[in-house]
């Protein structure tokens, strides 16, 4: 599964709840929200929290995300939003 881009895991998670595809996109992205979460915090353990925070509020938007969305952009920026 890990073949497909970000937005075709996304429309496989958002039309299937694809487990798989949604495991690929947080073995692809989650040490770019981690890092980032940690560099906002400055805490392991908020950063963690963030970092679960944010692949949950892309469970819940991949349906609505716009098809030219930079995904790890999206990723970064909700990671600031959620610090």
């Amino acid at each position: 599964m890990t073949e497909l881009d970000d937005h075709e895991l996304l429309a496989e998670f958002a039309r299937n709840e694809s487990e798989a595809a949604f495991a690929a996109l947080i073995v692809r992205y989650v040490n770019l929200v981690y890092s980032a979460a940690l560099r906002f915090t400055g805490n392991p353990h908020h950063a963690e929290e963030i970092t679960q925070a944010v692949f949950i509020v892309l469970a819940r938007k991949a349906g609505s995300l716009r098809p030219g969305t930079v995904l790890s952009g999206w990723l970064y920026q909700t990671a600031r939003l959620t610090a």
